[in-house]
């Protein structure tokens, strides 16, 4: 489980700032909260703000520390530094993910130079009352140090020798590194078993902006999941009455699949056995292309791969067919935020910026209030943006949920949470947000027109 997240000298970020999902001593909607041994987490985190007060920053921080993971340096914005101080742009900045497994936390980060595309600093630490650092790698000064006492010495003299032609690398992480390939250093329990989980953990946050997709693959489509993705469909009154399935040839779908895709699955479909390749056909997998939604499903035994696209009917009326492009923005983006409710995944953490793009203000709070009755009993957590002033309802959120961002006069970001202001659970505090009470909402200038001119 996540239990906070810090960024430090990024877009509009500049000294550090920490969500922290510990939950406080709320005792309402307990239920929900993820229990450690000595503390409790949240499972959901709304953050307010006005528009340009930093909240998408926050989330493109976090999507920005997940890539540097994954992908390195070198595809990486060398201009996201905060601007704010002319020095940040040779500065380092801060990215650190806090997670909770098996009643111990840990602190991943990095420092970053982004400007140049260099990493100088790297650190895996236990947390507690004293903290035991697992790694950490100095990259400037070609320094590291491992905590041999984790491992046994033949385990640890490998992983010496892997620190040792990491030190100076300052274009990716050493993290995904220990993990790839390395599968020998875990195959009995130890201190250093933590490694690939913190690594799986990473990659199990999925992060949406207004424009992008949640998740890759959508396999809440599967046949398998057709009544209950149906039946979730209706609830949210979209219209859609029931999904067809209308099976197509490889060809039909190849000459119109972005190129990435199509080399892919054509390089499998040649050689299954070529395991890079295989990895495009070996999961479900749903594209949209061109307006058409594709489902694959991968080969199972006797049973071939297949393609189908998935049409809809609506309000009843059968045989007549409508593709994905010709669904609503609103239905259009449901889809992408349906893996929240529907994805069977545990320890899944979904980030949603402005959630409330192209929903009715009434859907958002219905997604949400569905979202918060899984959370009883399932260990999902989602932390989403949003202007929707109908969330703050204390008989709804938690005081501790709530979160806001605003900008100073320097065009700083800072992130606060609602409960340090200490109200009562039973205050209706949308009000009071709308009015400026707690900050996060827009100050507007006085405009006067030319009367010869309106």
């Amino acid at each position: 489980m996540l239990s906070g997240f810090s960024v430090g000298n990024f877009c509009s970020f500049d000294s550090v700032e920490r969500l922290s999902l510990i939950a406080g001593n709320v005792k309402k909607n307990s239920k929900r909260l993820y229990k450690s041994k000595d503390f409790k987490l949240l499972k959901f985190a709304a953050i307010y703000g006005a528009n340009a007060s930093g909240k998408s920053n926050f989330i493109k921080a976090m999507d920005f520390a997940r890539k540097a993971v994954f992908e390195g340096s070198k595809k990486l914005s060398t201009l996201l530094y905060s601007k704010v101080c002319d020095i940040n742009k040779s500065k380092p900045s801060y990215f650190e993910f806090e997670f909770t497994i098996k009643d111990k936390t840990y602190a991943y980060g990095f420092e970053i130079v982004i400007s140049e595309g260099r990493f100088t600093e790297e650190w895996l630490v236990e947390l507690g009352q004293k903290d035991t650092i697992i790694y950490s790698r100095n990259s400037t000064k070609g320094d590291f140090h491992f905590n041999e006492k984790l491992v046994p010495k033949n385990i640890a003299d490998r992983i010496g020798i892997y620190f040792d032609d990491f030190k100076k690398v300052q274009d990716s992480l050493i993290i995904q590194n220990l993990v790839l390939n390395k599968a020998g250093l875990y195959e009995i329990e130890s201190g250093i078993s933590i490694i690939p989980q913190i690594l799986f953990h990473l990659d199990d946050i999925s992060i949406a902006f207004p424009h992008t997709k949640l998740g890759e693959h959508w396999e809440y489509l599967s046949p398998e999941n057709e009544d209950l993705f149906l039946d979730t469909l209706k609830s949210f009154s979209t219209g859609i009455s029931n999904v067809i399935r209308n099976e197509v040839s490889i060809d039909y779908i190849l000459k119109d699949l972005p190129i990435e895709y199509r080399e892919k699955i054509e390089q499998g479909l040649k050689n299954p056995r070529d395991i890079g390749a295989r990895l495009a056909l070996n999961h479900y997998m749903s594209m949209n292309v061109n307006g058409h939604l594709y489902w694959y499903a991968p080969k199972r035994g006797k049973k071939a791969l297949s393609f189908n696209e998935i049409l809809f009917e609506h309000n009843g009326v059968p045989g007549t067919l409508y593709s994905f492009g010709e669904e609503s923005d609103g239905t259009k983006r449901l889809f992408s935020l349906l893996i929240v409710l529907l994805s069977k995944k545990k320890d899944s953490v979904f980030v949603i910026d402005e959630i409330d793009r192209s929903l009715h203000p009434q859907l958002t709070l219905y997604f949400v209030k569905k979202f918060l009755q899984i959370a009883e009993k399932r260990n999902v957590q989602l932390i989403i943006s949003t202007h929707e002033s109908h969330l703050l309802d204390l008989n709804i959120l938690r005081q501790d949920e709530i979160f806001f961002i605003e900008k100073d006069k320097f065009g700083v970001s800072k992130l606060f949470p609602f409960d340090q202001f200490k109200e009562r659970f039973d205050k209706k505090i949308e009000k009071a947000y709308l009015e400026g009470r707690y900050g996060g909402v827009p100050i507007f200038e006085s405009i006067f027109f030319d009367e010869e001119n309106t």
